[in-house]
């Protein structure tokens, strides 16, 4: 599986798990970022191993290496939406993400993760919109 993780995508400040025996370790994305660390990096952020007990099969900090979509820029999304509803839409949507991000998601400075997709997709159900929202363009990448 690790041929398949874009590692050059880890985030700086990744956190990373060092446990040697952990069952886990092979489908678990802070186990497996640990062999691709940039060399010159001094310091990292690590989990705690004594508060990881992951012999019970179980981790709170595992994550999983598994690829989803994120869409950037929210500047066709209410091309299909009758005029009537776009303001109404457009204002639930702002107020649930806040301003700032409203506007970094809308021009496509930041991933719209599939969390803030299900919020934007149910402001449209919600006025009786079905189909998938258009976003200017998705991605498949890593979820970190």
């Amino acid at each position: 599986m690790t041929n398949e993780i874009d590692f050059t995508t880890m985030p700086h400040d990744y956190t990373v798990c060092w446990h040697p025996d952990c069952p886990m370790g092979e489908q678990c994305l802070r186990h497996l970022a640990i062999d691709h660390l940039p060399e010159g990096k001094l310091t990292v952020a690590s989990v705690n191993l004594r508060a990881v007990a992951p012999e019970t099969g179980e981790c709170p900090h595992q994550r999983p290496t598994r690829l989803v979509k994120y869409a950037y820029g929210m500047r066709q999304i209410y091309r299909n939406v009758r005029v009537c509803d776009k303001e109404k839409i457009y204002h639930e949507i702002w107020s649930a993400l806040g301003n700032s991000m409203y506007y970094r998601y809308r021009n496509g400075e930041r991933p719209i993760t599939p969390e803030v997709q299900a919020i934007i997709a149910s402001a449209f159900r919600r006025h009786g919109y079905a189909e998938p929202v258009a976003y200017d363009r998705v991605v498949e990448a890593q979820a970190w």
